[in-house]
This record gives structure tokens, C-alpha cells and sequence, in this order.
């Protein structure tokens, strides 16, 4: 890839790295170095000094802006800038020297900041002719179109000994100035400037070898810049052609430096030439016409010093698409990979442990895999192949930690879950002895046995699967593991966030092996998990290891069937649940807890392993470090097996009391109070109404002990309030039907009419109890309401109480019609926050479907509507509306309108309400869409 000294200068700001100080020093190579003057925008005049430049003849018939620069003054900025540590400084001589390559002197400036011997001003010089010709073309007289070329080449053989990046920026000039002028003034510009730069060379009595580095330096550029190019389709197609008809030119150089001669070629000369093949690759050169430079860089392989350039041309040669067509390409590739040159580069990489060789071997094999992989996945059985898998396999287990130890296996992930793709788009997996093929005339599927030859193969290449999927589980056990908490507490936060980012992507290869093996796969790891327990004082990373375990367990929990009976079962029996060690840290506690909550469905269709589950969650709920996973596997089983729990229904209850009389944190406490409202919700009504009364009541005995702080502490009284407003959302939560989500829009709006026509209120109502705790609810609603009605995080949780309460369709935990509206009346009239207009919209979607309830839903909507009004137009007080006001959406979007006189001229102020207060204006709309779709007043 192109480094970014390559960046095309049409972008709208140049930035000159500082850093070309350094890369100056150093004399990076040209395709690493780092350089470019910062060019801003709006330019500055600079002070022209007393003495002015020669300028040519030419420049004198172009307007001028400013009087003619000394070069000693351009000299002076530029190391200046160079030299500076003040940012303000730098960036006023940035500005400067923009200014002055925006001038029509700087045709002549660039040339004589070139002739100078300092490196920073040869690069203003070179720059400065780039930026000219992309920008200014224009301003570049006609007769002077050859004399800029000829500059351009002449400078380009003058400094062709360096500094690269200097010789670079030529040549990107040089490049753009053949966009503007071919075909016209300029024909064949890839072997013309060729041929100039060796007849240069000859003049100037340069070496040869050195004018060739800048000759693939150029031919590197050409087809980099011409593909990124901007160019209208007509010129575009023009160069295209010339880059094509170039091609046997380039081949010819390439192959002078690539393939064998007499005499040896310097190492940096066949890197560069390495680098160029790259980049014609890229473009999209004719296969047959680079193959034998392909076949040499396959022989590149063993060699040291030429390895990784040969590595990326081979890389690039395999990402092109039209290239996949071609066998030989991939049969030869596959010889290389199994020859003892490289599988000995790979066995020293292994044994070495060379994390630089490793990635690029990772690279090479695993592209190779990914854009062949119908041809490796029906190969499996081959030796060259099977080898190939295993070098695979290795560099997957690399030595190490990721990426601490080592980066590298990570990058082999991605083929394993193509490969599992397709050994099963081609039938390999599951093994089988036949295959049903697809008749294409009528379409019918036909039964056909495979020949035996290929019945065998296929059948070979599944067996081979499963044995190096079965290797892949082994791995990335390996992989997934923690490391010892002496080392991780010593690593830094990032490398931590890399870690578990990797493991995640190691979880997600799992499902791989798993969709291959499927049971082979749970009684590997299950096995494994077993031996370790077995071991379990004897290692060092017994509990990190185990850890691993569980947690490739749980990234393919979802896909284990809820019907399997074999393997799970030892998970939860005496084999490992029931051994596990007292002294286990946090994390393989949690992942724990995590598994058995991701494995909910299975124990819904296994309850007999429930009390022993249970037995484990319970107690970790209240061990802070715990809780958080604790509670979540108590929630995950509570709501899946809610009918197999509830003969443990009083236990769950105790487990309410006592979570509640603790410390426990308040969103665990809300999981479980939720959790426990899960299983009541299986009950038939008449059985769930003592729980569910015993659960709520002790839930408002907390609200009333925290009223009658409020004199003494009304801090503490919130947050209690709070807190208690919280729980009673998560027990109305709990007690909705599951079904709730899967309902149909009819459906739903049937249930909320039979609730809505309060006959099931009125059979709860003889029930002993209910009459006290929904008058409680009615008293603490109101009170809550008067006492924080200023308080929106209060009436956020109020209004969220209220709504799961009228989505759970259960009287004992909703107002009546009446006191809900007055309450939304009162509070919205109290302080306008939105959540009250939200829970007006619900109310007309739950009782708008029953006539009965139309009058006091229209004066609601009609209270509400005034209300809005006065606030968005900063008016005390309320509004008059007139009763037809909510009659349907449309009639109360005309009210609004009749109403301009309060929202002044034009509407001025209704629009800043939209910017002061959009989610009012958005909730309020929102009500009337509801009323809308409900409603026919």
C-alpha cells in the first residue's frame, strides 16, 4: 500500500509533516518518508524585500498581486518554520508561504528553492510544483508547457541521488503535469520520461543503478496515481490506454531486476522493483503477461531479505477477482506453500516465535484459504492441503497472549467461519454417503448416487473436517484463556480493551467448530472442563483455563438444542456444578452465572436441574462482586421456566425478603423484584393475587416509611421514593404476559377494551386486601405527585410506573380511569413534563375504545392541549380551547393554528418552542397521533 507521502495533492488542504526533519536526517526511502508543507487556506501578502527575483520573460504578461520575492526571503520562512516551536509562529509562516504559492512568481520561486542545498527548501520547491500544476494550471502560459516538463525532468535526474522524498514529490508532479497535457502536448509520457531520465543520467554522469531506483519509483506512482485520479471519463480513458500500452515496458524493467541475470542485483533495487510489481498488480495488469515475475516471487519466499516485499505482491495478486479463474496461479501457490522452503521459513517462525514473520505467513496463508476456499474445503483429504490447514492452525495457537505477546492470532479467524460456510454450501458437512442433485429442466430434486470415486472424496474431505475443526475447539480454548492475575494486573488498559475484544471474536469463531461437530464439540469442551476440576490443585491457571471453558460454552449456548440430553446435563450435574471449587475468583464466578442464564431455555424443558441451578445464583446475589452476573442468570430462569418455579414460588419470595433487607444494590434489587413477578405472572388470576399483593405491599411500605422521612431527611426521602417507585415498575413489568410482544395490533386493542370496561377491576375488588392497596396506590401517587411535582426525574418515575402498570392489565396495580386522568391533569398542570403527555397518548390507545370514556378523554385532551400552548408561548395561566377541540388530529392541529394570535406573527415563537422544547412539541404530536388512530369523537 502507498505510503502517505503518495497522497494526491487535490485535496483541499496539504499538510507538511515536521516530521521531514527526521526523515530527512535519516534518509528514509522515499515510499516510507514523511513530507508535506501545511497549506491553508486563506492566504497572507508577504513584505516583498528590497531586492526582487530574476523572473523568465514569460511571467511578466501575468497579473500580478504582489511586488517580486527575494529567494534568501523564501529561503529564510521555510527554516524558519523548520526551526520553530511556537505553533502560532509556524502556523503565520504556513499562511506566508501560502500566500507566495499562490503567486504567479512561484513558476520560478520552485525552480530556485531547488537549486538550493537545503532539503527542506528542494521539498517547498517540489511541492510547490505540484500544487501549481493541480491548482493553477491555468495560469501556466501555453508556451511554457514544454519548458515546465523539461524542469521537471531535469530536476528529477539532478536529484535523483536524493533525498527520496524530494525525488517523490518530483515525480507526483511530473505525473500530474501528464493529466493536462495528453494527448495534446504530451504522447507516451511513460516511456518518454523513461528515456529521458537515462539519457539525463548520461549527461549528468549519474550511475546507472541510481537513475533505475527513481525510474520504479515513477513507474510505482503511475498507476497509483492514475487509479485515484479525478479525471473526466475522456482523459481518464486516455491515460488508462497509455498505462496499458506502457505494460510491456514495464514488464521488461521489471524483469531485468527480478529475474535471474549473471550479475546479482542489489537487495533494495529488487524491493523497490517488488514494490512497483505491487503496485501494476493492483491496477489490474494481464495475468498471463506478470506470471512469471509471480512465479519468481514465490521463490522470493525463502529468501530473507526480499520475503515480506515478495509476501504483499503475492497478497495483492491474490485479491484480484479475475485472477481466481486462473488454476495454475492456485495450484502453484499451494506447491510453494508445501515446499521445504517455506514450510522451513514457517517451522523456524513457529519455533522462534517471530511475530513479524508469523503475521505475514498468517496473511498469506489465509488469503490464500479465503479466495479458495471451494477448492481447500473439497481438498481437505489432500496432503498439500491438510498441511496447509495445519500451518493454519498453528499460527491461530501463536505462543502468547494476544496482542501482548503476540498479534497474530487474531488474523486467521475470519477464514475458519468462511471455511465452515462453505463445507456446507458444498455438502461436505454433514458427512454422507450420497448427495440430492437438482434436475434443471423440471426442478424437481432427484436422488442420485455419487460415483464411488467421488463419494469417497467427499466423504475424505468431511473426515478431515472434523478432525481439524475438533483441533480448532482445542485452540481456541487455549486462546480464550485470561492470563494469570499477576500478568494481567500489569497490563495497561489498552491492552486489556484489545483482549476482550479478541476473546469476543474468539467466541464468535466458536459457533464455527460447533455447527461442524455439534455434540463432538459439547463433549470436548465439557471433557476438558472435567479434567480441569480433576486437576484443580495441581495448576497454576486452573481457574483461568476453566474460565475459557465456560465462556466458549456460553458464546454457543443459543444454538444448543433445547432437547439435547447428553452433554448439558454434566454441565449442571455433580460431574462440574456440583464440584465447583469454594475458592474460584470473581471472573469464573461470573462467567458462570452468565452460562447458566444463557442456558434458561434448556432447564425450561430440564426442571429437574433447577433446585441445584438456583441453589448456585441465590447466594451470589448478595456478594457485590457477583450481583450483577447473579441477578441477571436469576432473571434469565426466572422468566424462561416461570411455570417449572412455580412450586418454588415461596422460596423466591424469602429470597425477595431478604435481598430486601439488605444492602443490595438497586438495580439488582429491581431484577429481582422483577424476576419474582415473573412467576407470579404464571399463576392463574385468583391464585397470583395474594403473592402479587404481598410483593406490592411490602413495596409500599417502603414508600410510606420514606413519606414519613420527609420532614427529617427529604434528601434520603427522594432517593427512597425514587428507588421504591423503581421496584414497583419492575413488578408491573414482570407481571405482563410474555405473549405481549407477539401480539397482533387487533389483538392487543382488544385486550386493553375488556380491561378499559372495568369489569375486572370490579371482580377484584372482593377480593380481601385489594380495596387497601389500591387506595395506598391512589394515596402515594397523588401525594408523590404534590410533594416532587417539580421534580422531573420523580415524575419520570412515577409516569413509568403508572404505564407498565396499565400494560400489565392488572387492576391492583393501575388507578382507576378517573384518577389517572386527574392525576395527569394535575401534574402536567403542575410543571408540563413530557412524560405526562406520553402517558395521555397511552391512555387514549388503552381506553379510547370504549365510548363510555370519550367525554372525559376529549376534556383531558382539550386541558392538555391549553396547557402546552401557554407553556411554548410562555403564558401563565390556561387557555381557553374550544369543546370541539379534540374531536379528531386534524381539527386540533387547525385549532393550534387558530390559536397564532398566542404564538405570535407567523408563528415565530411556535417554532422556537421547537427548538426550546422539541420533546414536548414531539410528545404533544405524538398524543395526537394517537388520537388519531384510536379514537372517533
Amino acid at each position: 500500500m502507498r505510503s502517505s507521502v503518495y497522497k494526491r495533492c487535490e485535496n483541499s488542504e496539504y499538510r507538511v509533516c515536521l516530521s521531514m526533519r527526521w526523515a530527512s536526517q535519516l534518509g528514509r526511502a522515499s515510499d516510507t518518508a514523511a513530507a508535506s508543507y501545511c497549506v491553508m487556506s486563506k492566504p497572507l501578502l508577504v513584505r516583498p524585500s528590497a531586492t526582487g527575483i530574476q523572473t523568465p520573460p514569460w511571467l511578466g504578461s501575468l497579473p500580478l498581486f504582489m511586488e517580486p520575492l527575494h529567494i534568501d526571503h523564501v529561503q529564510k520562512l521555510i527554516e524558519e518554520l523548520y526551526s520553530s516551536t511556537d505553533p502560532q509562529t509556524a502556523k503565520q509562516i504556513q499562511e506566508q508561504l501560502q500566500a507566495i504559492q499562490r503567486q504567479p512568481q512561484a513558476w520560478s520561486i520552485a525552480s530556485q528553492l531547488l537549486s538550493l542545498p537545503s532539503d527542506h527548501c528542494r521539498f517547498f520547491g517540489a511541492h510547490t510544483f505540484q500544487m501549481k500544476i493541480v491548482r493553477e494550471w491555468n495560469s501556466l502560459p501555453v508556451e511554457q508547457i514544454a519548458w515546465l516538463r523539461e524542469e521537471l525532468l531535469t530536476w528529477i535526474v539532478r536529484l535523483c541521488s536524493g533525498p527520496n522524498f524530494v525525488t517523490t514529490k518530483l515525480c507526483l508532479a511530473l505525473i500530474s503535469y501528464a493529466f493536462h497535457t495528453i494527448p495534446d502536448h504530451w504522447s507516451q509520457f511513460i516511456p518518454e520520461t523513461v528515456n529521458a531520465l537515462h539519457a539525463g543520467a548520461q549527461v549528468y554522469g549519474f550511475p546507472a543503478s541510481t537513475i533505475q531506483y527513481i525510474i520504479l519509483e515513477f513507474l510505482t506512482l503511475v498507476p497509483e496515481e492514475i487509479s485515484n485520479a479525478d479525471i473526466l471519463g475522456g482523459q481518464k480513458s486516455r491515460l488508462i490506454q497509455e498505462l496499458k500500452d506502457s505494460i510491456p515496458l514495464v514488464l521488461s524493467t521489471l524483469s531485468s531486476f527480478l529475474l535471474p541475470t549473471d550479475q546479482p542485483m542489489p537487495i533494495s533495487m529488487q524491493q523497490k522493483a517488488l514494490k512497483c510489481l505491487q503496485s501494476w498488480i493492483q491496477y489490474g495488469i494481464p495475468m498471463e503477461d506478470v506470471y512469471p515475475l509471480l512465479r519468481q516471487c514465490m521463490l522470493f519466499l525463502g529468501h530473507e531479505e526480499l520475503f515480506e516485499s515478495a509476501v504483499e505482491a503475492l497478497l495483492e495478486a491474490m485479491q484480484q477477482m479475475d485472477w481466481a479463474k486462473y488454476l495454475t496461479l492456485r495450484d502453484d501457490l499451494l506447491d510453494c506453500f508445501a515446499s521445504d522452503m517455506v514450510t522451513q521459513r514457517f517451522n523456524e517462525c513457529i519455533h522462534e516465535e517471530d511475530e513479524d514473520t508469523g503475521k505475514l505467513l498468517a496473511r498469506l496463508f489465509c488469503t490464500y484459504g479465503e479466495t479458495y476456499t471451494d477448492f481447500v474445503a473439497i481438498g481437505l483429504a489432500n496432503p498439500k492441503v491438510n498441511l496447509l490447514m495445519s500451518m493454519i492452525m498453528q499460527l491461530t495457537c501463536f505462543h502468547g497472549h494476544f496482542p501482548v505477546d503476540e498479534e497474530v492470532s487474531d488474523i486467521p479467524l475470519n477464514f475458519w467461519y468462511v471455511l465452515q460456510e462453505t463445507l456446507f454450501d458444498n455438502g461436505i458437512i454433514p458427512v454422507r454417503q450420497s448427495v440430492t442433485v437438482t434436475d434443471g429442466d423440471d426442478d424437481v430434486s432427484l436422488e442420485r448416487a455419487e460415483s464411488e470415486q467421488q463419494a469417497l472424496w467427499h466423504r475424505q474431505a468431511g473426515e478431515a473436517a472434523l478432525v481439524i475443526y475438533r483441533q480448532l475447539v482445542s485452540t481456541l480454548l487455549i486462546k480464550a484463556a485470561f492470563p494469570e492475575d499477576s500478568v494481567w494486573s500489569i497490563w495497561t488498559k489498552d491492552h486489556k480493551d484489545r483482549f476482550r475484544r479478541y476473546r469476543r471474536d474468539v467466541g464468535d469463531t466458536m459457533i464455527n467448530p460447533y455447527f461442524v461437530l455439534r455434540n463432538d464439540m459439547l463433549a470436548i469442551v465439557l471433557d476438558h472442563a472435567v479434567t480441569i476440576l480433576n486437576q484443580w490443585q495441581s495448576s497454576q491457571t486452573s481457574s483461568q483455563t476453566l474460565e475459557a471453558a465456560f465462556f466458549c460454552l456460553k458464546s454457543i449456548s443459543e444454538e444448543v438444542p433445547t432437547e439435547e440430553n447428553t452433554h448439558i446435563p454434566v454441565l449442571f450435574g455433580p460431574q462440574i456444578l456440583g464440584r465447583m471449587p469454594s475458592d474460584c475468583d470473581a471472573r469464573l464466578q461470573t462467567t458462570t452465572l452468565l452460562l447458566i442464564g444463557s442456558l434458561s431455555e434448556w432447564l425450561k424443558n430440564h426442571p429437574s436441574f433447577l433446585p441445584s441451578v438456583m441453589n448456585y445464583i441465590v447466594p451470589c446475589l448478595s456478594l457485590p462482586r457477583l450481583a450483577p452476573a447473579a441477578a441477571s442468570a436469576f432473571a434469565d430462569i426466572c422468566d424462561a421456566c416461570r411455570e417449572s418455579l412455580l412450586e418454588a414460588l415461596q422460596n423466591l419470595m424469602h429470597v425477595y425478603g431478604a435481598m430486601s433487607s439488605s444492602n443490595i444494590d438497586s438495580n439488582i434489587m429491581q431484577k429481582v423484584v422483577e424476576s419474582v413477578a415473573d412467576v407470579i405472572q404464571a399463576l392463574s388470576p385468583e391464585r397470583s393475587v395474594g403473592p402479587l399483593m404481598t410483593l406490592t405491599g411490602d413495596i409500599l411500605q417502603g414508600i410510606g416509611k420514606a413519606l414519613h422521612l420527609l420532614p427529617e431527611n427529604p434528601v434520603l426521602a427522594r432517593d427512597l421514593i425514587l428507588t421504591q417507585l423503581q421496584y414497583l415498575s419492575a413488578c408491573c413489568r414482570g407481571i405482563q404476559p410474555p405473549s405481549d410482544d407477539y401480539q397482533t395490533l387487533s389483538a392487543r386493542n382488544s385486550t386493553y377494551d375488556a380491561f378499559a370496561s372495568g369489569q375486572l377491576r370490579l371482580q377484584y375488588a372482593k377480593v380481601p386486601g385489594f380495596v387497601e392497596i389500591s387506595q395506598a396506590i391512589r394515596d402515594y401517587t397523588q401525594q408523590i405527585s404534590t410533594t416532587w411535582s417539580r421534580d422531573e426525574e420523580i415524575a419520570r418515575a412515577l409516569a413509568r410506573f403508572v404505564e407498565s402498570g396499565i400494560r400489565s392489565i392488572n387492576p391492583l396495580l393501575t388507578l382507576d380511569f378517573e384518577d389517572l386522568s386527574s392525576l395527569v391533569e394535575k401534574s402536567y398542570s403542575d410543571a408540563p413534563y413530557p412524560c405526562w403527555l406520553d402517558i395521555a397518548k397511552f391512555m387514549m390507545t388503552v381506553y379510547g375504545g370504549q365510548e363510555a370514556h370519550y367525554a372525559r378523554l376529549r376534556d383531558l385532551l382539550a386541558f392538555l392541549t391549553g396547557k402546552t400552548l401557554a407553556f411554548i408561548n410562555g403564558v401563565q395561566g390556561t387557555v381557553e380551547i374550544t369543546p370541539h377541540a379534540g374531536k379528531c388530529c386534524s381539527k386540533m392541529t387547525g385549532e393550534l393554528k387558530k390559536k397564532k394570535e398566542l404564538l405570535d406573527t407567523d408563528f415565530v415563537l411556535y417554532d422556537l418552542a421547537m427548538e426550546e422544547h422539541p420533546d414536548i412539541v414531539d410528545s404533544y404530536f405524538d398524543l395526537l397521533s394517537g388520537v388519531s388512530e384510536r379514537i372517533a369523537f
